[in-house]
């Protein structure tokens, strides 16, 4: 994907696309951040509801990070291939640990876990699960998509699946 491509489609000029990108693998990895904004607020959201719980919960949200990284394959695989792959992938990390972060908030864990545990849990499933997507992307013969699901969700925390707290 070109940037004369993106902002002849988006009915812009180079000028306007550089001063918010600086290249079109950055483009690609904030328009998975924002989807992985949503994709939390609605993990949250069918949680307090109770639409699913536990690791029926945990499935959902994890397999809509999946199914997203997928739809957007190639743009993401020439930046987590690329040189700037290592920072691409810290980067992916930080912001999963801090929707996950956010996520313990929401479920209201924090009066429940202590502060330490809820940082770190939230570091440990972030960046896991940015290196598993990524090495799932740029794998020869990456893991199957249920195979991959299950496998992270057996690494969810059991607290994480219990009952959302009140």
């Amino acid at each position: 994907m070109s940037v004369s491509a993106i902002v002849a489609e988006a009915g812009l000029n180079r000028s306007s696309f550089y001063a918010h990108f600086d290249t079109t693998g950055s483009l690609a990895v904030y328009v998975l951040e924002q989807a992985l904004r949503a994709i939390s607020e609605q993990d949250v959201q069918v949680r307090l509801v109770g639409r699913a719980t536990g690791r029926d919960a945990s499935r959902i949200v994890l397999g809509h990070i999946v199914d997203q990284v997928d739809s957007q394959r190639g743009e993401l695989l020439a930046v987590f291939g690329s040189a700037e792959g290592g920072a691409a992938t810290a980067r992916f990390g930080r912001q999963l640990a801090d929707n996950i972060a956010y996520y313990f908030q929401r479920l209201r864990f924090a009066p429940t876990r202590p502060p330490g545990e809820l940082a770190t849990t939230a570091v440990f499933l972030g960046h896991g699960l940015a290196a598993a997507i990524v090495d799932r992307l740029t794998a020869a013969a990456p893991c199957p998509r249920e195979e991959l699901i299950e496998i992270l969700v057996g690494l969810v925390p059991s607290w994480v699946d219990a009952s959302v707290p009140r």
